[in-house]
């Protein structure tokens, strides 16, 4: 998992495995606090220490259920 992410703690990129997808956005899931509801700004704050694509990554957090959405884009771990 070391391969995709910079010393920083920064994602050099975003794996097309799932597996290894699934991987790198737990470790990013370990941004956010179990039982918080964030508001989508503060969720792109959060995944913006990581990668800059905080869209990409929020759906990829939604479709492998790391992440649940209500209908007021308020977010939270699963």
């Amino acid at each position: 998992m070391a391969q995709f992410f910079k010393s920083d703690g920064t994602l050099t990129h975003i794996p097309a495995k799932a597996k290894k997808k699934v991987a790198v956005l737990q470790q990013i899931a370990l941004g956010f606090e179990p039982g918080v509801k964030y508001p989508e700004k503060e969720v792109n704050q959060i995944i913006s220490k990581f990668h800059p694509d905080t869209a990409a990554i929020r759906r990829h957090m939604i479709e492998y259920k790391i992440l649940v959405r209500d209908s007021a884009s308020v977010y939270w771990l699963a």
